[in-house]
């Protein structure tokens, strides 16, 4: 008998044999997943289910739109877990790990960032770039980009910022001629992109004033990422309009580059960020001859365009989150907005003219402003822009009160906010209090993550926040802002109420948080 004559004669019985180990095969991988759970901190957790229940009912109880980060904190809280816990999705999601102490930061900072947080976001962060490299790729970046962001390197650049705050200023003086509601988030976007254009690549994007088309197309890309909370079509749609926008931002990006570096290659003493990282390419790579065309060296081209997207994404989201934050509490906590005021009086003089001036002459005033910057600090305590999801190697464990915990096949999440809000770390962890930063001693830097911890903390932190004090110095004298949130709108008690941190690429304000504005007598 021929083999394929025993098949054609066998086929029922060896489709059903295959098929019951395919099943056999499944169960027994179900079950033994299951089981790693069966000892480890974790809500209500079944053989069938896993914790798929939990999670279902508990995201009920939020708004649709919302972060999840703030669901995640209270569920840790009502089930008193301490140090981690761990969420049972399969085979529906990758398990989740969450710490939620500083102990355990420590033992993962180290850790890369997830391949599925890296492959979700590829059209925006590039796979070449300083945020998706690994190991000698990532040091040798780091290596490059770090005089960029060095002290001393950001002050030059505030000059820059200095020049597209002004345009953000007249921007406000419209609006608070006209009285028309805006939102403050869409506002501060736009700002940053402009000073993160100016800063990072000296070029000016006039996506304040202009049809800017690199604006349009990263805003369309990140709009496009939440489609986790949208409609059928919207999710369906998400991953090819993220690629179509991001597929013009490289474009568009790669034009740039190209025009800023061909046939340009003379001893540059620009300080910006991609050119002062483009010595340390040469460094590492071999200098070009003064004359000739980096464009055409394909690597370079690829690693400035992944930068180029990468610091235009992060910069972006992180000082107009963070601008928008500031406003509004230091709108809704009048007091504290007036001893601001008094210390940028004190500092800069009390009109724009000699504010300008001091600013672009003096640059390091910027760092006599202990309560401006408490405030930047504790804004971003109580709304970080988010979490980083890493992975570790197979077998990686974490130690935490004599006991070990599996961490790899995981995504693992410093859960930022339950750390930022715990009444263990810090008074009244719930409330607008800067002058807790005040005193250095009363504070644990260990348990405060708005940029994570370790070798791979954001390159860039220092850049947003000396960015964010120049924007409130040339502003906050000068205007009065007035919150106009959504009355009826869905709230979250204990995180922000009706200005919520919803989903949208990271964290951002709810509605943008809608203001109106006017001129300060």
């Amino acid at each position: 008998m021929s083999l394929q004559t025993f098949f054609w004669e066998n086929w029922l019985r060896i489709a059903v044999g295959t098929a019951l180990v395919c099943v056999g095969t499944f169960i027994a991988k179900f079950i033994l997943h299951r089981r790693l759970y069966r000892d480890l901190p974790s809500p209500e957790h079944s053989l069938i289910l896993g914790n798929l229940k939990v999670i279902g009912e508990w995201i009920k109880k939020y708004p649709a739109d919302s972060y999840p980060q703030a669901m995640f904190v209270d569920l840790a809280n009502a089930y008193n877990f301490h140090g981690l816990y761990y969420m049972d999705l399969y085979p529906f999601g990758k398990p989740m790990l969450f710490i939620t102490d500083p102990a355990l930061v420590v033992q993962i900072q180290s850790q890369p960032r997830h391949r599925r947080t890296l492959s979700f976001l590829r059209g925006l962060v590039g796979s070449k770039g300083i945020f998706s490299s690994r190991g000698s790729e990532w040091a040798a970046q780091r290596s490059w980009f770090s005089p960029a962001f060095s002290a001393a390197n950001i002050l030059t650049l505030i000059p820059g910022m200095v020049d597209e705050t002004l345009v953000f200023r007249e921007k406000l003086t419209q609006l608070a001629s006209s009285q028309q509601k805006f939102s403050m988030m869409d506002l501060a976007l736009r700002l940053a992109i402009d000073v993160i254009g100016a800063s990072g690549f000296g070029i000016r994007l006039k996506s304040q004033t202009e049809d800017c088309e690199i604006f349009n197309a990263l805003n369309a890309a990140t709009a496009w990422t939440s489609g986790q909370t949208a409609s059928f079509w919207h999710k369906l749609l998400s991953p090819y309009m993220m690629d179509w926008n991001t597929w013009k931002l490289d474009r568009l990006l790669g034009e740039v580059i190209q025009e800023k570096y061909a046939g340009k290659m003379e001893d540059n003493t620009s300080k910006s960020i991609l050119d002062l990282a483009l010595k340390g390419y040469q460094k590492d790579n071999g200098r070009l001859e003064k004359g000739s065309d980096i464009t055409k060296d394909p690597k370079f081209m690829q690693v400035a365009l992944d930068n180029f997207k990468t610091f235009l994404t992060a910069g972006h989201d992180t000082t107009s989150s963070v601008i928008t934050y500031v406003f509004y509490l230091l709108s809704t906590h009048p007091d504290i907005l007036e001893q601001v005021r008094e210390e940028h009086n004190a500092v800069f003089g009390s009109d724009l003219e000699t504010t300008i001036e001091r600013l672009k002459s003096q640059p390091a005033l910027t760092n006599k402003l202990p309560l401006t910057y408490a405030t930047i600090k504790e804004a971003l305590r109580l709304y970080p822009i988010g979490f980083t999801i890493r992975e570790a190697p197979f077998g990686s464990i974490v130690t935490y009160e004599g006991r070990k915990y599996p961490i790899d096949n995981h995504l693992i999440c410093n859960l930022a906010s339950s750390m930022h809000r715990s009444p263990e770390h810090w008074t009244n962890p719930n409330e607008f209090i800067p002058a807790r930063f005040l005193d250095a001693s009363s504070i644990n830097n260990a348990a405060y993550l708005p940029f994570e911890k370790g070798p791979r903390n954001c390159i860039g932190q220092q850049l947003a926040l000396v960015e964010t004090k120049v924007i409130m110095v040339m502003t906050l004298r000068f205007f009065d802002f007035t919150p106009m949130l959504n009355q009826d709108g869905p709230e979250i008690d204990g995180w922000g109420g009706k200005a919520y941190q919803v989903l949208a690429l990271s964290a951002k304000p709810k509605d943008g948080i809608p203001m109106t504005v006017k001129l300060r007598k």
